[in-house]
Parts: C-alpha cells; sequence; structure tokens
C-alpha cells in the first residue's frame, strides 16, 4: 500500500468540527529501533535546535527562549539555537546530515517531512509519544507527515493558513468600507486603491512576488485544476496545461502585471514584509502571524532583541480571508506547517526529544495562537479560533484548502524550484502561462515518476 498524507482536508476538517482521518503504511525502513539514544542528564551537555528563522519575530521568541530555559532548568543541558530559512534549509540539512556534525533537533515543513521519515534520517519517537502534551489530539495534518508503519519520527509544531493582509486605512480613504466578497469584487478594490494613490509612486496596490508558487497554486486550485494527478496507470502527469489552470495562472498573472511591483517579480515571498513595512503596500497574502510582523521592526535586523520601532504602518493593519473566484467557488488556500524531528545520527536523542516536548507544551501552543498560527492539536483550536491574532479568517480560510500531490518524490520538484521558475517566468513576460506551464508539466511528469 502506498502512504498517504491528507494534511490538507485534515486540518480543515478539525477547523470546522468534523473528526479527520489519515492512515499510512510504509515502503520503506524509517528509523531503527524504538528506544533513543542518549539520556536526559544533560550537565554540562549542549545539543544544537535549528529553528526558522519565523520564529525571531518580536512576539514569537519569547516563547521559544522559555522553552530553552525549562528544558535547561529540568535536565541541565544547554541549547545552541541556529536559525534556518525556508529557502535553503533542505540542503543545509541534507549537508548535515551527511557530516559528522548533526543538529539535534530540526524543523521541518511538512510537505517535506514524509522524505526524511522515508529516508531513515529521524529517529523513531514512539516510545517517549505519550509525555508530548496533547499528543492524542495531533492535527491528523501534521502527525500524518510523521508517521511510518504506526511509528512516530517527527513531532506536529504548528500550522497555519494564508490571508490577506490589509492596511485599513488606505482601504477607507479609497472608500472601501468592507472586505470584497469575491475575486471581481477585489480587483475593483485594488483599482480604487490605485486611483486613489496615484501620486504616490512608490505605491503597490497588492504585492505579489513572482516567484510565490503557493499563491499561484491557490489560484489553479480555486479554479478547480490541479499541480499533478496519478493515471490509472500508475504514472503522475503534470497539469499545469489543463483550461482550469491555465484560468487560475491567468488570474495571478493579472494580479502581477497590474497591481504588484516589478521589482518583486523575481523574488519569493520570504522577503514581501520588506516592502510591506515601508507604507506603501495596501495588502499582502501571507500567514497571518506576518499580520503583527509587518507593524513593527527590529532596529537592528540582525539581532532580535534590539529595540522595536514602531513603523508607517502601526495600529492600521487587519485580515480577511481571500474572497473566492465566485460567492459558490470558494478561493482554496494552502494549508501547511511545521513539524520537529531527532536526526537519527544526534547523539542526544533524549534530550533533543525532551526539547520538543518543552517547545510543543500547551503552553507554547497557547503562544503560537497569539502570533497568528494554529496549534499542532484540536483541543486547541476552539481557543486559536477566539483569538485577536487568529480570529475567523483562518476558520474561512480553511474550509476550503488544497495540499500538494501525495507523491513520494514531490520533495524533488520543490528542491528543483520547477513551480517558482515557471511563476517567474510568467511574472516577467518571458513565456506566456501555457508555455512556462508546458515547461513545468514536463519537469513535474518526469521527476513524479523517477525512480
Amino acid at each position: 500500500m502506498k502512504r498517504r498524507i491528507a494534511v490538507a482536508a485534515a486540518l480543515a476538517a478539525t477547523l470546522i468540527g468534523a473528526a479527520a482521518c489519515s492512515s499510512s503504511s510504509g515502503s520503506k525502513a524509517a528509523g531503527s529501533g524504538s528506544a533513543l539514544t542518549g539520556d536526559l542528564k544533560g550537565n554540562g551537555k549542549t545539543i544544537t535546535v535549528w529553528i526558522m528563522a519565523d520564529a525571531q519575530n518580536a512576539a514569537w521568541q519569547p516563547i521559544l527562549t522559555k522553552a530553552e530555559t525549562d528544558f535547561t532548568a529540568a535536565t541541565g543541558a544547554k541549547v545552541n539555537l541556529q536559525w534556518t530559512t525556508w529557502p535553503n534549509y533542505k540542503q543545509q540539512l541534507d549537508a548535515a546530515l551527511g557530516s559528522s556534525k548533526v543538529p539535534d533537533v530540526v524543523e521541518l515543513g511538512n510537505t517535506d517531512a514524509p522524505k526524511y521519515v522515508f529516508n531513515g534520517a529521524l529517529a523513531n519517537l514512539t516510545s517517549v509519544k505519550s509525555t508530548f502534551d496533547n499528543n492524542t489530539t495531533w492535527l491528523d495534518g501534521l502527525s500524518g507527515a510523521c508517521q511510518e508503519d504506526g511509528k512516530y519520527y517527527c513531532v506536529p509544531y504548528y500550522a497555519g493558513t494564508k490571508l490577506s493582509i490589509y492596511r485599513t486605512d488606505l482601504f477607507t480613504a479609497a472608500g472601501i468600507t468592507a472586505p470584497p466578497t469575491t475575486q471581481a469584487d477585489l480587483l475593483t478594490d485594488l483599482d480604487a486603491l490605485k486611483a486613489k494613490n496615484a501620486s504616490n509612486p512608490h505605491f503597490v496596490a497588492f504585492n505579489m512576488p513572482g516567484r510565490y508558487w503557493y499563491a499561484a497554486m491557490s489560484y489553479v486550485y480555486s479554479n478547480n485544476g490541479v499541480i499533478a494527478d496519478k493515471g490509472s496507470d500508475g504514472k503522475w502527469k503534470g497539469e499545469l496545461e489543463s483550461p482550469s489552470a491555465q484560468a487560475g495562472l491567468t488570474q495571478w498573472q493579472n494580479i502581477v502585471t497590474n497591481y504588484s511591483s516589478k521589482a518583486s517579480n523575481t523574488v519569493t515571498e520570504q522577503n514581501q514584509d520588506t516592502l510591506y513595512e515601508t507604507g506603501n503596500v495596501a495588502l499582502e497574502y501571507d500567514a497571518g502571524w506576518h499580520s503583527g510582523s509587518v507593524q513593527s521592526v527590529h532596529a537592528n535586523p540582525n539581532d532580535p532583541n534590539s529595540k522595536m520601532v514602531n513603523t508607517a504602518v502601526k495600529g492600521k493593519v487587519a485580515l480577511f480571508a481571500m474572497p473566492g473566484i465566485s460567492a459558490s467557488q470558494p478561493f482554496k488556500s494552502f494549508l501547511g506547517g511545521s513539524v520537529l524531528g531527532v536526526p537519527q545520527k544526534s547523539p542526544n536523542q533524549a534530550l533533543a526529544a525532551d526539547f520538543i516536548k518543552f517547545y510543543t507544551s500547551t503552553q507554547s501552543e497557547a503562544g503560537f495562537i497569539g502570533v497568528g498560527n494554529l496549534p499542532n492539536n484540536t483541543t486547541q483550536l476552539a481557543t486559536a479560533s477566539a483569538n485577536a491574532a487568529v480570529g475567523p479568517q483562518v476558520a474561512a480560510a480553511a474550509q476550503a484548502s488544497w495540499f500538494t500531490p501525495s507523491a513520494p518524490n514531490w520533495s524533488n520538484v520543490e528542491s528543483a524550484n520547477v513551480l517558482q521558475d515557471m511563476c517567474q517566468a510568467i511574472a516577467t513576460g518571458a513565456k506566456t502561462p501555457q508555455a512556462a506551464a508546458a515547461a513545468a508539466d514536463a519537469q513535474i511528469t518526469q521527476i513524479l515518476n523517477a525512480s
């Protein structure tokens, strides 16, 4: 049997009150044994923890700092925290796993986790699963990415969906009294924003980076397209040339061409907050917690402890769920998240697992809710929906969602930047949506079917 990961469906179902199920059965041995190496006597020891730089957010980092403090108090071990970034972490991790300097804890995107579960790179955490808070109510969409043959090789960290982050003052000044309810309404609002701010040469109505494939694929799926599909012959085929996918790519191209910044055409979404913080952007599409991030920045960007400086957007930001193509055709947002694993080669596996226990505690997860993320468990979802940093917009966005193809080689498509390159070609006008999709489909088909 082939392993299935229904991440988006599971997260969406839990948010709307339904119980979701996922199943997994393995095709490869992942990890070995059932006992973790090392012990919890940490005096004189230091564990190395790789966490994404997202956690440097002013409201987020105290959660991590407290986990470090509590872990050290309990075990005597210290934490060597090292920041990683989404564009480069897989290459860095692959290199580290092949060396003698292996981190003890690593953060993985849930779409990437199966690769490391399947190839035996992560330690088996099944024996200590019961020590983690809320372990019986973990979101299936995150825990499913960690399982192989009923065993657990990572721990759910947090989940999130993408929302429209908008400037309330600019919308009001342009005569927009309520968030748009359809894509047609959105375009009308964007035209009004451009007209109202025509005297500002730096104004951007909707910042849409040209390599932002998550956003582009949201338009594809919202038009009932898919990235790839598996045929009755068991072979995968890229489907971005289909009429439905082309409709979505054309709509996305319209946003990029007419409402975004040409300077953003060759960049990813990673740095879109920087442009927003200038005060010249009315709208961006990103994880909800960015609504707090864009309102304050550090005086020294390289020092998360430096003094916070108010920006031009402080107190003028709110969220709405991206409107659908029509009232009957909702916008489908990507639902993703992160998990935490312990490399099989770590000499401090027991200590590493204990650190994860503190960092994913009920208290920590409440903190993640406070910065606009979804918790790793269904128990705290009700709190998340009522929290001002998350709110009902997240539930609305999660009711319609999409997830990457559940193909064993999918991670290789992402590593090859197939979709990013396709999107940039469309954004810059180097290729039409049809020509760019044809090239991407050929690559996707080849990669997904490679043995």
